[in-house]
């Protein structure tokens, strides 16, 4: 048995050490391979690492995240039990939980990259949340879409679904257009959901792609605060980083106004003096002294007017009451002027 033990140790020891040399091998640089001349241009280094077929040895793309990591300053954690009930879309639909997760702040937004059920996914904080979802999928995606999904739009590569098609055209901007231009080729789906921005890759995606994944996503972070907010969002205005305004005067001491320096004599500070001329202004008036001819004083009753009403009947068969005299001798001028 110790025999048998023996040789089964040894062949696994030879495997791993075959595993590893095929491993440096491949992180090395190599020459580029000839090109066949039926293509027309040679394959760029980009192309040509995609195309090849990826093997690592396990935890290899774990050591991978925690370097970049140390590189960008940031935070590295195996799990973390706040963000496994953050997404219910995308690669998050299967219910995976997060693990080898990257944490830290990219062009001002909090940045998350990890690893959902075998998944790469890059997740970006937006600063609101929405009740509003847009699902973008590269063409040839074979993924299952929620009922609550219609197609909206097509964006270069990708094709737009959201669950309000109007705020999904009213969101395209040049931040918005931009950001699916740049995406590297190894970003298969981008999706807005609550108060993130995320975006997965294909199997063998490395960290020059998560790094030209930053922009783009932060892009989008920036266009999606544009999405109508939550209902069930508190509406919090963040003054840390607006620029300085003047300070706000403080709050009135209690016990001073008017009625307080009425009642309890309460000094109110230096006053105007209030002192009134001693002579009286000349305002401005219409009155006027103008003579106009010498009116004669009379008593009251004496003029000679006949009374109006002396008690005869003076009607001629005319209608009673105010008259105007008209004369319609001329016609009718209405339509002359």
């Amino acid at each position: 048995m110790s025999t048998i033990a023996f040789v089964l140790a040894a062949a696994a020891a030879g495997a791993a050490g075959a595993l590893w040399r095929l491993d440096a091998r491949r992180q090395a640089p190599a020459a580029p391979e000839p090109v066949p001349e039926t293509t027309g241009h040679p394959e760029t280094p980009e192309e040509h690492e995609r195309t090849r077929p990826s093997l690592h040895l396990p935890g290899a793309l774990r050591r991978e995240r925690r370097a970049w990591a140390e590189e960008k300053g940031y935070d590295f954690a195996r799990t973390d039990d706040w963000l496994n009930d953050e997404w219910s879309r995308g690669a998050a639909a299967s219910g995976a939980v997060a693990r080898d997760i990257v944490s830290g702040q990219a062009y001002g937004h909090e940045m998350v990259l990890m690893d959902l059920g075998g998944v790469n996914v890059m997740a970006m904080r937006r600063g609101s949340s929405s009740d509003v979802v847009l699902d973008a999928r590269r063409s040839g995606l074979t993924q299952e879409s929620s009922e609550d999904l219609l197609e909206a739009f097509t964006l270069g590569d990708f094709t737009v679904l959201a669950t309000d098609i109007g705020v999904a055209e009213r969101l395209l901007d040049e931040r918005v257009t931009t950001a699916f231009e740049v995406f590297p080729e190894v970003v298969t789906a981008v999706w807005m959901e609550a108060d993130w921005v995320l975006a997965q890759t294909a199997k063998g995606s490395h960290s020059a792609d998560w790094e030209a994944m930053l922009a783009p996503l932060a892009m989008l972070a920036d266009a999606a605060c544009a999405l109508p907010p939550k209902a069930t969002a508190a509406q919090t205005l963040l003054l840390d980083d607006l620029d300085p305004t003047r300070h706000m005067p403080g709050p009135p001491q209690p016990g001073f106004g008017v009625l307080a320096i009425a009642r309890e004599g309460v000094d109110g500070g230096e006053r105007p003096l209030v002192q009134r001329p001693e002579e009286p202004l000349d305002l401005p008036s219409r009155r006027q002294a103008v003579a106009r001819g010498v009116v004669e004083p009379r008593n009251i009753g004496a003029d000679e007017v006949e009374p109006i009403a002396d008690g005869v009947d003076k009607r001629d068969g005319e209608a009673r009451g105010p008259r105007m005299p008209r004369d319609l001798s001329g016609g009718s001028s209405l339509f002359d002027d």
